[in-house]
Order: structure tokens, then C-alpha cells, then sequence
């Protein structure tokens, strides 16, 4: 007999499927709860007996629009680390188990909801809204006796501190967590005082890795397949984010001008950046081979294709190619902008094609050209010795 919705906790858990991490709906049986299972896109895992969907702020998202009014969602398990045993967790291979984690407490929990819904409104990126909100729920667990409310300045400097000096994170990491924990307290509590004076960690400044086109050469030629070769020809030609990758859809080519229409980049805004005619020439056989219905680079179930998938793809042709240097797919976007800039291309034009906000931004590719750096002789070559 099926048990009435509005007495059912539907749980969120944490799961390893086919090796993509995975979100597991877990509820007693009910017809109206599988039906909205569905409809938040979950699919039946016979070997884990549970309702999945993809990890993603956006599906979990989805979730608790699918089972509103039906049943309470409760998170607790997915906020926490997976634990050696789980029902719902079954380890990647060679993946090692982490110690659990304490999970927020219902006041914690609150404050992280109406800061979820403060980022939504404002239209952060997805992105943005889960580092946010992972960067203040470490926050928030470091005061476990402490109601959200009642952490004052002092606290957060502590907190700093240790992660300086304890968890030696880095610059840029600590800087992710003022800026986290200086929202939450002046825009979802409204009291600006309490975070105006608190320090942030000075600004790093680290060159990028750069492959030369003999590199990136040699990366696309051990891609076979079609689809990954077209992959990475895109993110290097266009100088695209991972996220922009996986976002494209079918209406953002605009072959007739040999033009990529990026939707939503970085800061939530729009740009038209290159599509070259080897890139064009890939994509179009891609499109006659695999024939994508909304995304340009779909998943099994037809969904935007994984983050993790690409990076794979891009490790793999790394190896095979033979390049030692520490490179990730980010890389082929700064060689992108390096190698245009090599070429004599304005660094406006680069900043527009990138989307960068400040031409500051861009003119670091000014510090690891090669080319221009071969130009210039040392005044030691002219010493007569």
C-alpha cells in the first residue's frame, strides 16, 4: 500500500554510478514519488536499487521543484562526505575512502538555503553558487556550538588563520572564502559591519602553462575518435571554458560567418568568438555522424556532456601525445590567446574573444609569449669576454 506523500522523507545520497558521481533519491515505494522522481529526470538503477540523477547544483535543484508538496527532502546525507559501507555508495576503483564529515545542522542548513536563494535571484552562475555556498558550509561547520547568527568578526578572522596557517590553503582559495562568507553576512543578513574589515589574503600572481602549437599539434593528433578530436578542437580554436564546452547547443553555430555564440560565460554574459574552418569542417562531420538533438556535445541519457568526461579525454591524448608539461584542459585556452597574440592579434580583440572583463586580465598573455621574449639579447652576448 503506498504510504502518503506528505509523511514520506524522501533522502538525498550520495553514489558512484559507471564511475560518475551521482545523487540517489531514496523513499519508501509510492507511484506519486516515482512519477516525480521522473519528472526531476531521475533514472532506476537496478544494481544500487535506487532513483539517480547527475551531481550537479542544477539537478538537485530540480529535485526539490519535482518533490515540493510531496514529500520533506532531507540533504543530510548528501552534505556529507560518503562513509566505507554506504548502501548508496559504491567506491570508484582505486578510490579510497574519506573520513565522514559532520553535516549542518538544521539552523545551519536554513542559512544555506536562504543563501541559495539570495545567489538565484541575483542570477550567479550555477558554478559560483556551489562554491559559494561549499565555501560557507565549511564556514559554518568550523562552529559547530555556533549558531550561524551569532559567528562575529573575531570568529571569521580565526577561521582565516587557521586556514592559512593550518590548512595552508591557498591565496586564491581563501580569497574564494571571504568573498563567500562576505556575502552571506551583507546580503542574506544584511549586516555589512560585521565582514567591512575582515583582511583578504594578497593577490597571487602565477603564470600560466602555455603548450606551443607544435604541442597542441601533436594533443589532436592521438585523438582518434571523432567526437573527442571535435571536442578539443572547439575549447583550443575558441578559447572556451570547460563549462562553455559542455553548455554549447546546436543554435549557438553560426556557420554562415564561421562564428560560436557563447551563452552565459563567466559574470553571466554573452559573447561571439571564432569557429575556424578546420574546427567547422570537424564539427559538421560530428554532426552527420552523431546527430545531437539541443547540446552540441551530449551525455548517454542526452544530457550536456560531463565536465569529468572531457578531462579525461584531454588527459588521455595528453599521455599518448607524449607531453610532460602539468597541463589541464584550461590550458588549451590560454595557449589559444598566447598563440594569437604571437601572431600580432590586439590584445582587445583577445579580450573580447575571451571575455574578459579587465584588458589587466589579458595582458598577462604579455608575460609567457615566447616569441617576443626571443627578440631581445641579453646585454651579456655583448660584452667582449
Amino acid at each position: 500500500m503506498d504510504e502518503k506523500p506528505g509523511k514520506t522523507t524522501v533522502r538525498l545520497e550520495h553514489l558512484v554510478h559507471a564511475t560518475e558521481h551521482c545523487i540517489a533519491i531514496a523513499f519508501p515505494y509510492n507511484t506519486e514519488l516515482i512519477a516525480a522522481a521522473k519528472k526531476a529526470g531521475a533514472r532506476w538503477s537496478s544494481t544500487h536499487k535506487r532513483w539517480y540523477t547527475p551531481n550537479t547544483p542544477q539537478h538537485l535543484r530540480t529535485i526539490f521543484q519535482a518533490f515540493k508538496g510531496l514529500a520533506w527532502v532531507d540533504t543530510t546525507a548528501l552534505f556529507n562526505k560518503p562513509t566505507p559501507g554506504s548502501t548508496a555508495t559504491e567506491k570508484a576503483p582505486a578510490q579510497q575512502a574519506k573520513p565522514a564529515q559532520a553535516a549542518p545542522n538544521p539552523e545551519q542548513q536554513e542559512a544555506l538555503a536562504a543563501m541559495q536563494r539570495k545567489l538565484e535571484i541575483a542570477r550567479y552562475s550555477p558554478r559560483t553558487i556551489d562554491a559559494y555556498l561549499n565555501a560557507t558550509k565549511h564556514f559554518f561547520l568550523h562552529f559547530p556550538a555556533k549558531h550561524p547568527g551569532d559567528i562575529r568578526t573575531e570568529d571569521i578572522e580565526a577561521y582565516q588563520h587557521h586556514m592559512a596557517t593550518v590548512r595552508k590553503v591557498s591565496n586564491s582559495h581563501l580569497n574564494q572564502v571571504v568573498n563567500a562568507v562576505r556575502y552571506y553576512y551583507m546580503n542574506v543578513v544584511g549586516d555589512a559591519k560585521r565582514v567591512t574589515f575582515i583582511e583578504r589574503p594578497r593577490q597571487e600572481r602565477k603564470l600560466p602553462t602555455v603548450l606551443s602549437e607544435t604541442e597542441v599539434a601533436a594533443l589532436l593528433r592521438a585523438v582518434n575518435n571523432l567526437k573527442h578530436r571535435c571536442i578539443l578542437m572547439l575549447i583550443y580554436s575558441a578559447g572556451l571554458r570547460l563549462s562553455e564546452l559542455i553548455n554549447l547547443e546546436l543554435r549557438d553555430l553560426i556557420t554562415d560567418r564561421q562564428q560560436l555564440l557563447v551563452r552565459g560565460g563567466k559574470g553571466n554574459k554573452d559573447r561571439i568568438t571564432l569557429l575556424s574552418s578546420k574546427a567547422l569542417d570537424t564539427v559538421q562531420a560530428y554532426l552527420a555522424e552523431y546527430k545531437p538533438v539541443r547540446h552540441l556535445f551530449e551525455g548517454p541519457n542526452g544530457s550536456a556532456y560531463s565536465p569529468r568526461s572531457v578531462q579525461a579525454i584531454f588527459h588521455r591524448a595528453k599521455e599518448k601525445a607524449g607531453i610532460v608539461k602539468p597541463a589541464t584542459v584550461h590550458t588549451l585556452r590560454h595557449s589559444f590567446a598566447t598563440h594569437l597574440l604571437e601572431k600580432g592579434t590586439d590584445l582587445r580583440y583577445i579580450q573580447a574573444l575571451l571575455g574578459h572583463s579587465s584588458s589587466k586580465t589579458t595582458e598577462i598573455y604579455t608575460h609567457v609569449s615566447t616569441k617576443a621574449l626571443g627578440k631581445i639579447r641579453s646585454p651579456l652576448d655583448d660584452l667582449d669576454l
